[in-house]
């Protein structure tokens, strides 16, 4: 049930909840033997966060039309909501927040990383402007070199390009692996290639099932569509430049922490 002030966006959660609440995972605990989704925003994590919720054996807790931030009120304690089994939460909203994941135990993550060149393409042509700027604020500014990082303090988000908030923002957010390998074992973290699961779905789906602990079907892989992974050839030449240059490179070094190949 919603409590008397019900946060149904974004931007209300991040005014009312993320910038006052010491702890946006404080009921984590309460829903044992959970499954958490993550990776940078726009890798195909809310794919497989509803796929798994459909699974066998898990129980869907959804009642709003965004489920990623059901999870997030679910799991910060804003929504009362009764445990019935097992829970799957999409918990890509945490952000600069992720060290919140080493205080808990219950609970097995899967970490998707993409292509910067899907992702980024993503951010800027599918996209809200809060979102990105919400993520580049959070995990990003860090990044910046000395002239970016002037240009920002003076005018904010306008003072950095769009594009490079985009990539920016990639780099920081897919870069939370390093830390999270340094803390979680392989027990507890899987690392998935989205590229990879889409193009080898029948390989790769079931071994992720198979961390998870849940029955696996063929079906399963139905939801899982080819065509996604080539939207991004609709990008310009400097958008492809770009991501070639800040984030091919940072791509390339993660890939070594994924777990499945």
């Amino acid at each position: 049930m919603l409590n008397s002030k019900a946060i149904k966006t974004w931007p209300r959660f991040a005014k009312s909840v993320r910038s006052k609440q010491d702890q946006l995972l404080s009921r984590l605990d309460d829903y044992p033997d959970s499954i958490l989704i993550a990776g940078c925003q726009r890798s195909g994590t809310t794919m497989l966060a509803r796929l798994i919720t459909r699974s066998e054996g898990m129980v869907n807790y959804w009642f709003g039309p965004d489920d990623e931030l059901d999870a997030a009120l679910i799991l910060s304690g804003q929504v009362e909501h009764e445990p019935r089994g097992r829970y799957c939460f999409q918990t890509t909203y945490l952000n600069e927040r992720y060290p919140e994941y080493f205080g808990h135990k219950t609970f097995r993550l899967v970490w998707v990383l993409r292509n910067p060149h899907s992702v980024v393409y993503s951010m800027l042509h599918h996209w809200r402007r809060f979102a990105l700027n919400e993520l580049f604020s959070s995990c990003a500014t860090p990044l910046l070199d000395a002239r970016y990082q002037r240009r920002f303090e003076m005018f904010g988000h306008w003072g950095v390009p769009r594009l490079w908030r985009a990539c920016y923002a990639y780099n920081a957010k897919t870069s939370q692996i390093r830390q999270l390998r340094a803390h979680l074992d392989e027990s507890r973290l899987q690392v998935v290639d989205y590229d990879e699961l889409v193009k080898n779905k029948a390989r790769i789906l079931p071994h992720i099932y198979e961390f998870l602990g849940l029955p696996y079907k063929n079906e399963n892989e139905q939801a899982i569509k080819l065509s996604s992974l080539t939207k991004f050839r609709r990008a310009g030449g400097r958008e492809r430049d770009a991501v070639e240059h800040l984030c091919m490179p940072v791509y390339r070094q993660l890939l070594e922490f994924i777990t499945l190949a």
